[in-house]
């Protein structure tokens, strides 16, 4: 997201999803998911950084797909929660792979811009959602959902990630809207981000869950304990840090979070699928 955005609020981009007759994405939504509005209660939600400029690019983001699908199927007993997906640095040349992949084309709907292929710059964001609409006794909530990757490095980042998160933070609390949430590659490497979220009336959901994460299999020893998402894939000169974040604001609550990728590697490789951990979410709704 470029500073030079307006905070205009975007048109709503339209959902495709794959109809495996035709061969092709068309527009509208699936039945299946458009049914099951009414009893949705709670959603998944993952973001993760996949990294652009490692070798390997489609092979690393077919395994980091072929990871999400061995925790998110809807094949599995009992079924996850319906999940948005949202990834950061595809690849330019990774759009298709990611279209392609059974899992994808199966139970996930796709935004227009990811089938126009309208780049910009040679990495961007992509989102694929299987998450409905929802309804209450009381009416319709209206929620935002956000993918963001701050600017990085120091300097001309330590200025523009302010401006970046605000114009998301304005979209989140725009008027006729319950809440919403804005998750992704925050790049919180300098003193001036200690306290962003917090100065804009988001909640960082990884601070404010009651109960937090104490180990996900990794090794005590490392720190990895404390919710780091970047740094240890592979180790650099720079210390390991809380990068990727879930923020919140209005009526959504994060009750679960855990982080995913975790030493993973493409097989009969030795690459690792992202230098980021992803995250895993699970946001409910306010029953009344």
């Amino acid at each position: 997201m470029s500073t030079q955005l307006s905070s205009q609020l975007p048109s709503l981009s339209k959902l495709y999803h794959y109809d495996g007759g035709k061969r092709r994405w068309l527009q509208g939504k699936l039945e299946a998911i458009a049914a099951s509005s009414n009893q949705l209660r709670s959603f998944s939600l993952v973001t993760w950084n996949v990294d652009f400029m490692a070798p390997f690019e489609k092979a690393r983001l077919r395994a980091a797909v072929d990871h999400l699908e061995s925790r998110l199927s809807p094949r599995l007993s009992p079924p996850p929660s319906p999940t948005i997906i949202l990834l950061q640095e595809v690849h330019e040349e990774c759009f298709d792979t990611l279209l392609e992949h059974k899992f994808i084309r199966e139970f996930y709907h796709s935004h227009r811009h990811l089938l126009k292929e309208q780049l910009q710059h040679n990495h961007a964001r992509a989102q694929v959602a299987r998450s409905p609409s929802v309804r209450r006794r009381k009416g319709s909530l209206r929620f935002r959902i956000a993918n963001t990757h701050l600017e990085s490095l120091p300097g001309f980042g330590d200025k523009a990630r302010p401006k970046q998160l605000k114009i998301v933070a304005d979209m989140l609390t725009a008027p006729n809207v319950n809440g919403g949430l804005v998750a992704g590659d925050m790049n919180c490497i300098s003193l001036s981000d200690q306290g962003l979220p917090e100065q804009l009336s988001l909640t960082d959901a990884w601070l404010a869950m009651a109960v937090r994460p104490t180990t996900d299999g990794v090794d005590d020893d490392t720190g990895e304990t404390e919710g780091h998402t970047w740094g240890y894939q592979p180790r650099s000169q720079f210390p390991p840090n809380r990068l990727d974040k879930v923020l919140t604001v209005g009526e959504l609550k994060v009750v679960d979070m855990e982080r995913v990728g975790v030493g993973l590697k493409i097989k009969d490789k030795d690459e690792w699928v992202s230098d980021h951990y992803g995250l895993l979410a699970k946001i409910v709704f306010p029953l009344e």
